[in-house]
């Protein structure tokens, strides 16, 4: 099966379309081209020619994407399909299947080429954590949570009080605050607390436990799909949106932990971790998608 993967560049796009053809490439034997979206919209231009070349697949995510997706296939046969990996905001009839997460579906009430998924695409793993391990993943500013670097160090000290013989590994993203970084520098006084910005994918695997700032979706599914514990953060939400019931959901029914603040008295609270249900299975979303995805092409 010769594949077209047209890429903007994005980390978490790429990191979802990866798995997928990953996943696809244990059953079928894959041959892919990848190629780059650059400029600016509307004028997108390729790498190299690829109008001369015939696809079975043509695959991508992001809205850079998108257009070039519908655009080359143009040019194949009538076997070839373009899938769009997320949800399309133009021109969603025009896909031949569109991979979404459950969270769109209200957007995607009347199309008949949709195939859905929870959550995000992670690599799945069923290898046994290390129980000296531990993970603490950082989102950052953005248009769903209240980042409050304050109270985010607060529960990492809270955290560490409970495991404080871990090797803990704190990743923080490209929307961490410089705020956050000063502060977090100051936990490396810790002998077993590691400042990190590669390897988390290995991490999420060998890590017993694990905790995620509620606007990190990507990094909280990429972690269920691995065993060990996983929790999120305490934080308040601006309003409630498909991104934060999506989150809530998987706190009610127990599929994550977080960390909760118990009143008290009237300005006096005490932070507990609330366990998530230590039967839940392994997230396996990128399997069910590929095996649903084999019987449509």
């Amino acid at each position: 099966m010769n594949v077209l993967w047209v890429k903007d560049g994005k980390i978490g796009h790429e990191k979802q379309v990866k798995v997928l053809l990953d996943e696809l490439s244990k059953t079928q034997i894959i041959n892919i081209t990848e190629r780059n979206v650059k400029g600016l919209y509307p004028i997108y231009t390729y790498l190299s020619d690829i109008k001369e070349n015939f696809y079975d697949l043509i695959i991508g995510a992001g809205h850079k994407v998108y257009a070039q997706l519908i655009d080359v296939k143009k040019y194949q046969n009538e076997k070839c399909k373009n899938i769009a990996i997320l949800t399309p905001s133009f021109n969603k009839r025009k896909f031949d299947i569109i991979c979404a997460p459950l969270h769109d579906r209200d957007s995607l009430k009347n199309q008949n080429n949709v195939v859905f998924y929870e959550g995000s695409l992670a690599k799945v793993s069923n290898e046994v954590p290390d129980e000296n391990i531990g993970l603490i993943a950082l989102g950052g500013r953005n248009k769903h949570y209240e980042f409050n670097e304050n109270e985010l160090i607060k529960q990492i000290e809270y955290i560490y009080s409970l495991y404080p013989n871990k090797k803990w590994f704190i990743f923080t993203s490209r929307r961490t605050t410089a705020k956050m970084m000063n502060k977090l520098a100051i936990l490396e006084k810790y002998s077993n607390i590691v400042l990190s910005n590669n390897n988390i994918d290995e991490l999420y695997v060998r890590a017993s436990i694990k905790f995620i700032t509620q606007d990190s979706v990507n990094m909280v599914y990429e972690s269920l799909s691995t065993k060990g514990s996983t929790y999120v953060f305490n934080m308040k939400y601006f309003k409630k949106n498909k991104i934060v019931n999506q989150i809530n959901n998987l706190i009610n029914d127990k599929k994550i932990g977080y960390i909760k603040y118990e009143k008290m008295a009237d300005d006096l609270n005490k932070i507990v971790l609330e366990e998530q249900n230590i039967y839940n299975d392994v997230f396996a979303e990128v399997e069910k998608l590929s095996y649903q995805l084999e019987k449509l092409i």
